[in-house]
């Protein structure tokens, strides 16, 4: 749909790129799908911790309901709504659709790739110091099986991860570089594309996690030729917990085990009609090797329905909509002599999440009486848009550090 409304610039981010933010009829439209967000007096920043179910959802899940109530045999139903949702999925993130898998969540994806691995002791993989714990874990519990090492770049200096922050932890028993693509407590946009570049022809692995990326920006994970990716559909794309998914480069499959780290019915290519086991096991020849025949069908109609809905508004209006918030966020916090944490270049920055530094402990109860959401983190508050947040949402917020601050609530 066409727009109408001023632009909003990123020179407060010292770049000439140019952000606009959706016209007043699209956000009031857009609003009105978050029933949330009805009142004023509720102001919804949160979207990273996680998104506010959206009427389109509800709707899909309502009729969920309605066949699981009243329908004598729903599953087969939901089973190819399910399959639809991930060729969509695929297409969404372009890459082919036996490439990708259904998971439990970015934890079981993440998982699934590093133990299918070929480790032998002295081996090593790098990781950023403030990598997600979803994921640093599953490297160290695999330090303490395997003899894994585990390297840990330094990164309170790092303003934005790309190849040169990691190569002087490579080496030649490098096995695999974990990164997030979009970091959960700072909001830097690490150069993944670069990384991939840099070390994947030396037969590294790069191991990536979109959970806060996906749904706030078009991804080509082909372009971006990493290794894997894993990602939980509960953040961007709005869907209820409990569904993710994990993509494996078709090329990197041979160079893993063959034997899954879990292994069920889904993973068999040559399952019998009648259901009985047999020795004779051979495993799909695609990520689907990697697939459960069980799964959350009820967060897989959902992710249908939000993929639509994402599609239908467009990935890259939605980018500019949030960067847009975020420029007029920083600009407004400069008047307050505050400024987030991290680079003001949008190459450097997620399109959503924006970190404000106030740190004393009365900020969470300040907040919460103001019936303001924002998500505390170690670096300060975490300030993370939607597509149905508006300008309003950035006063609303901005008033409420003034208010704070009015109080005398110190920023440290």
């Amino acid at each position: 749909m066409p727009s109408t409304t001023t632009a909003a610039t990123v020179e407060a981010l010292a770049t000439s790129d140019t952000f606009e933010l959706f016209s007043d009829t699209e956000s009031a439209s857009y609003r009105s799908l978050v029933p949330a967000l009805a009142s004023d007096a509720v102001t919804h920043v949160n979207s990273g911790y996680q998104s506010l179910m959206n009427l389109t959802i509800k709707k899909a899940l309502d009729v969920y309901l309605d066949q699981a109530a009243s329908h004598p045999a729903p599953k087969a139903i939901w089973t190819q709504q399910a399959a639809d949702a991930k060729a969509a999925l695929a297409a969404h993130v372009h890459v082919p659709d036996d490439s990708l898998v259904y998971t439990r969540d970015t934890t079981e994806g993440l998982n699934l790739f590093q133990r299918s691995l070929h480790i032998k002791p002295g081996d090593n993989i790098v990781v950023l110091a403030g990598e997600h714990p979803n994921h640093a874990y599953g490297w160290l519990a695999l330090r303490d099986e395997t003899g894994l090492e585990v390297r840990v770049v330094p990164d309170d200096t790092v303003i934005a991860a790309d190849a040169d922050t990691f190569a002087p932890y490579v080496d030649d028993r490098t096995l695999c570089i974990g990164l997030s693509s979009v970091m959960f407590h700072s909001g830097q946009l690490n150069d993944v594309r670069s990384v991939s570049d840099r070390f994947r022809s030396r037969g590294i692995h790069v191991l990536v996690d979109l959970t806060q990326h996906i749904g706030l920006s078009d991804i080509d994970l082909t372009s971006l030729n990493v290794s894997a990716a894993a990602f939980g559909a509960h953040k961007g794309l709005a869907c209820p917990t409990g569904l993710g998914a994990l993509y494996i480069q078709p090329g990197v499959l041979a160079s893993l085990k063959p034997t899954p780290p879990i292994v069920g019915a889904g993973a068999v290519a040559n399952l019998r009609g009648d259901l009985v086991a047999q020795g004779d096991v051979q495993y799909h020849s695609t990520a689907q090797r990697y697939a459960h025949f069980n799964m959350c069908l009820m967060s897989a109609v959902a992710l249908g329905a939000s993929l639509r809905l994402l599609e239908d508004i467009g990935m890259s209006r939605i980018e500019s909509h949030v960067r847009a918030l975020g420029c007029e966020l920083i600009k407004r916090l400069d008047t307050l002599s505050i400024s987030v944490v991290g680079s003001r270049n949008a190459h450097q920055r997620s399109p959503h999440i924006y970190i404000v530094p106030l740190l004393h402990a009365d900020w969470a109860s300040h907040f919460q009486e103001s019936q303001v959401y924002v998500t505390h983190y170690r670096r300060g508050v975490r300030v993370s848009f939607g597509f149905y947040n508006s300008v309003q949402d950035v006063t609303s917020f901005v008033g409420a550090v003034e208010k704070g601050l009015a109080k005398g609530i110190p920023t440290k």
